[in-house]
């Protein structure tokens, strides 16, 4: 139940140093990455969906149904001469990830045509929408089918525009409140949106199903440097706290400085933003303007 997988890893630090510095224990990593997180959210949380960009990153199991919108990765036993295997059962072979095509009682060597080759292992991909999301300050017609909160809503009112001098009595953009009712409102959201459809990916989906799983690794891979570079810090100075790398003290700071010109608005990370806008204290927006007309 991590935000990172152990390939991540890999990007700033090789295999051996890291089980140096872990004593080979993974839950270790796993305790510093935690803390990793919690820390970034700090920084975040008021304006940016921290619960989504944070969200596990998991094995992949074909047995479990998945919301749209959740992560896994591909990962397995090795392959075994030795073992028996069932139709879609998973294995790893050669860094690469395969599932059965068929019943397997007698191995042996591996046969590539007893398996169907997924993709590397580690790969990463993510359980597709299956209709655009909502959007507090989206323009929507009767009849617009969007996705929320894990249901399938189809707009029952259209949305309703401001008009340029009501815009203006807000002042800043930023105080203009959402056009739309969100589907799950407890008080209108039946009436703008219906009861809507329940939504997930079925169990016994394999991964390589198009309608529902798209290979793609939809974490912001700024931010998995960033945690990768705390945790990092935090493995270090549990060995020795006075004696941390250069290299390590100096990458915290830079992610530490990151993180404070994201919450500040200096920078745009590529984060899903909070809907509806919140978190003021982030400098954004600006002041309508006023249509003149004489």
């Amino acid at each position: 139940m991590d935000y990172l997988i152990p390939s991540d890893y890999l990007k700033l630090i090789q295999s051996d140093n890291l089980n140096q510095i872990t004593g080979n224990n993974p839950n270790l990593v796993s305790i510093c990455e935690l803390t990793a997180v919690e820390e970034a959210k700090s920084y975040l949380i008021q304006k940016f969906d921290v619960d989504f960009e944070f969200q596990p990153i998991t094995v992949w199991d074909s047995a479990n149904t998945y919301n749209a919108g959740n992560r896994v990765y591909l990962d397995a036993p090795l392959f075994s001469t030795t073992s028996t295997y069932t139709l879609n059962q998973s294995v790893v072979y050669n860094s690469g990830f395969y599932i059965a095509n068929q019943n397997i009682t007698t191995p042996g060597a591996f046969n590539p045509t007893q398996w169907t080759f997924i993709g590397p292992q580690y790969s990463i991909y993510y359980a597709i929408y299956p209709n655009p999301q909502f959007i507090y300050n989206g323009q929507y017609m009767v009849g617009d089918i969007v996705f929320w909160n894990d249901k399938i809503y189809t707009c029952q009112i259209a949305t309703a525009s401001l008009s340029q001098q009501t815009e203006l009595q807000f002042r800043a953009y930023q105080n203009i409140p959402p056009l739309n009712v969100a589907p799950d409102n407890l008080n209108n959201g039946f009436i703008f949106w219906g009861n809507g459809t329940s939504y997930n990916v079925p169990a016994n989906t394999l991964i390589n199903n198009s309608q529902y799983w798209l290979q793609y690794d939809n974490r912001s891979q700024q931010m998995v440097t960033v945690v990768i570079d705390i945790c990092l810090y935090h493995l270090h100075s549990r060995i020795s706290p006075r004696n941390i790398p250069d290299l390590r003290v100096k990458r915290y700071d830079d992610a530490k400085d990151w993180l404070m010109k994201c919450s500040k608005g200096d920078i745009t990370p590529n984060l899903k933003l909070l809907e509806p806008n919140q978190g003021l204290r982030i400098r954004y927006g600006g002041n309508i303007k006023n249509i003149n007309s004489y």
